[in-house]
């Protein structure tokens, strides 16, 4: 919990409160079905209420946090159906993104998607599963940056943000780590080679496997009952 707390320039601590409370659900600190308490958080970020109120306030306008009975603040939990809508949606935005990347041959943003991936092999190679989840987050949002679309990228992250939480847990899945390396390079491969179809084709599959290995972990869990509204 310490690592929430603020440290900011008082004209910038309302974006940081934001940033490390929407850190705090990606990283699963703050679980689906958690309450959340402005109190607690007050505490522990070290920031006002009204700061609070206000990061609240954009994370239910992005759908990580909802209103829950008696008008508690609960983090969003995502249905399975939910997730494969939201997957789906990427992959239909998140290819057009990589079509126009590839399309404006930028040697810059192909030079950080190169380091992205390859920080993402380190990261792999180390069995840092949080780091190695924020490192993809990056590679998708590179993907969308480099559209140089606002429209695209604007929709493509507010559906990553949707997801953030959930990336880690999809990594956690036997045998994904090592499948998602090498569904990673075949798309950078794809960009190098300045090939707009194969990239696609490289990112769709990508994102599909992921959305059918999420999905199938919430459908189990929503069976077990394991996701339980704190």
């Amino acid at each position: 919990m310490e690592d929430l707390r603020v440290v900011a320039n008082p004209t910038l601590v309302r974006e940081h409160a934001l940033e490390k409370l929407r850190g705090a659900i990606a990283s699963g600190l703050y679980r689906p079905g958690t309450r959340l308490v402005e109190r607690e958080l007050c505490e522990a970020l070290g920031v006002s209420r009204t700061s609070v109120r206000e990061a609240l306030r954009q994370l239910q306008s992005e759908g990580l946090i909802e209103a829950g009975p008696r008008r508690a603040i609960i983090v969003s939990v995502l249905s399975p159906d939910d997730a494969y809508d939201i997957y789906t949606l990427r992959e239909m935005v998140e290819t057009r993104a990589i079509r126009q990347f590839v399309a404006h041959g930028d040697p810059k943003a192909l030079k950080r998607l190169q380091t992205i991936y390859k920080a993402i092999e380190k990261h792999a190679a180390k069995g840092d599963l949080p780091a190695l989840a924020e490192m993809s987050g990056a590679f998708y949002e590179e993907i969308l940056e480099g559209s140089r679309s606002k429209v695209v990228g604007e929709t493509g992250r507010q559906l990553l943000k949707r997801v953030s939480y959930l990336r880690l847990a999809s990594m956690s899945a036997p045998q994904r780590v090592e499948a998602g390396l090498g569904e990673w390079r075949a798309i950078v491969d794809a960009v190098c080679a300045g090939d707009a179809d194969a990239a696609a084709k490289a990112l769709g599959q990508h994102i599909r496997t992921a959305r059918d290995t999420i999905v199938a972990r919430l459908r189990d869990e929503a069976q077990g009952g394991t996701l339980r509204r704190a």
